[in-house]
C-alpha cells in the first residue's frame, strides 16, 4: 500500500506503478499546456507507454502537449484526435476515427480529463447544457463508442476527472438542461456528479468484464478551468461545498498541477485499488467533505441514464445506435417506437428518490422505463 498523499506528485505514482504503464495504450482528453490532461500525458510517458491518444479541441493548442512527449520519448505513438466536446458529432466523429484506426488495437484506459466550469449559460448545438454536455454526455459517448477496444484490452480502466464540486447541489433532476433558471455552479456540480454516477454504474455493469471506473477531485488546482469564476460564484461555491468564505477558502493549501495529476495517475495505475469508486488525495474515499454518499448509491445510478435517454431520444440529431443496447432499450421502453416523450421519465419509488413523472401517458412510459437495457450509465 502506498503512502501518497495531498503533497504526492505526479512523476512519484508513475515510477512507482512505471510496470502499469510500459507498452499500454492511454487516452486523455482535454490536453491542454498547463493543465492537469497535459501533465497526465507528459508523466506517462516516462515510463514508455506503447499509445497516447490526446483528444482535444485544437491540434495548435494541444502541440506544445504533443511535442513534449516526443522529446520525452520519441519512441511513444503519439496521436492527436480533435473533438469540439461540446458536439456529439464530433465525439462521434472522434471516436470513428480511433475505431478505424488498425494501430490502435486495444485501448487499456481512458482518463476523463476535459472539461469547462461555471460559463455563461449556452445550449448545444444538441440542445443540451454546454457543462452537461462536455463534462459528461461527451465522455458518456465516447466510452460508449471505444468499448470494443477497452474489452479488447482484457485489463482495462476508465477515469473520470470529477470534483468536489459535485457537493455544491448534486442532479437538476427538475430540468437537468436548466431552461428555466441556469446557476453556473450548480450546473457544473450536476455535470460532476453525472461523471461519478458514471464511474459506480460501469464499475457494476463491467467490472465482470475487466472495466473498472474511478472518479476523482484532483484538488485545488489553478488551472485555465477557473477562469469564468467571479467572486461571487467563488464565495458561493466556498460557502455550499466546504462552509466557509472565501478568504478562508483561499488561505487553504492548494495544489500544483503535478499533485493534482497524482490522483489521476493512482486511479489509472494502483493495481491494489480495491472496493471503492471516488478518490482524493490519491485515496479511496466516501468521506462526506469530498464527495455526496448519494452519488456513490449503487441503487440509485440507473436514475441518471433513465432521464438522459427519454430526453436524447426526442433529439433525432443525437439518436443513433451508440449506447451500448440502446436499440434493445428503445424497443423495450417504446415498444418499438423510434420515439420517447423527453418528460416521459419514471417515479416508481425504486430504492429512494426519483424525479416526477410529467409527460402524456408517464405512467405508462415509467413502467417501461423501468426495463431500459442501457448498457453502460
Amino acid at each position: 500500500m502506498s503512502n501518497f498523499g495531498f503533497e504526492t506528485e505526479c512523476h512519484e505514482v508513475v515510477n512507482t506503478f512505471a510496470h502499469e504503464v510500459k507498452g499500454k495504450t492511454f487516452l486523455i482528453t482535454g490536453p491542454t499546456p498547463g493543465g492537469i490532461g497535459a501533465q497526465t500525458a507528459i508523466s506517462l510517458a516516462a515510463a514508455s507507454p506503447s499509445t497516447i491518444i490526446l483528444v482535444g479541441r485544437s491540434v495548435e493548442k494541444s502541440q506544445p502537449t504533443v511535442d513534449h512527449i516526443k522529446r520525452a520519448n520519441s519512441s511513444i505513438n503519439v496521436r492527436f484526435v480533435e473533438a469540439d466536446l461540446s458536439s456529439m458529432q464530433s465525439v462521434r466523429k472522434a471516436a470513428q476515427c480511433i475505431l478505424d484506426d488498425d494501430g490502435i488495437p486495444f485501448i487499456n484506459t481512458i482518463i476523463n480529463n476535459a472539461g469547462i466550469m461555471v460559463p455563461p449559460y449556452a445550449q448545444t448545438e444538441d440542445g443540451f447544457e454546454s457543462q452537461f454536455a462536455t463534462n459528461h454526455l461527451s465522455h458518456f459517448l465516447l466510452v460508449n463508442k471505444l468499448m470494443p477496444k477497452l474489452l479488447a484490452a482484457g485489463n482495462a480502466r476508465v477515469v473520470n476527472v470529477s470534483s468536489v464540486g459535485n457537493k455544491y447541489s448534486g442532479m437538476n433532476w427538475e430540468d437537468i438542461h436548466f431552461k428555466t433558471t441556469y446557476t453556473p455552479q450548480r450546473a457544473y456540480s450536476q455535470s460532476k456528479t453525472a461523471q461519478i454516477l458514471f464511474s459506480v454504474s460501469l464499475n457494476k455493469k463491467l467490472a465482470s468484464k475487466g472495466v473498472r471506473s474511478f472518479a476523482l477531485d484532483p484538488g485545488s488546482v489553478e488551472t485555465g478551468l477557473s477562469k469564468y469564476i467571479s467572486l461571487d460564484i467563488a464565495e458561493d461555491m466556498a460557502q455550499k461545498i466546504a462552509g466557509k468564505s472565501l478568504v478562508e477558502a483561499k488561505a487553504s493549501r492548494r495544489k500544483t498541477v503535478s499533485q493534482g495529476s497524482a490522483t489521476t495517475l493512482v486511479a489509472a495505475l494502483d493495481p491494489t485499488l480495491g472496493h471503492g469508486v471516488y478518490l482524493a488525495d490519491c485515496k479511496i474515499t466516501s468521506d462526506p467533505a469530498c464527495v455526496n454518499a448519494w452519488a456513490l448509491d449503487e441503487g440509485r445510478v440507473g436514475i441518471l441514464p433513465m432521464i438522459i435517454c427519454a430526453d436524447i431520444a426526442a433529439r433525432a440529431s443525437f439518436l443513433q445506435i451508440d449506447y451500448y443496447d440502446v436499440d434493445n432499450y428503445l424497443a423495450e421502453a417504446t415498444l418499438g417506437s423510434t420515439q420517447v416523450d423527453a418528460d416521459a421519465v419514471c417515479t416508481l419509488p425504486v430504492r429512494g428518490e426519483w424525479p416526477p413523472c410529467r409527460g402524456p401517458n408517464a405512467q405508462t412510459r415509467g413502467a417501461l422505463l423501468v426495463r431500459y437495457r442501457i448498457g453502460l450509465a
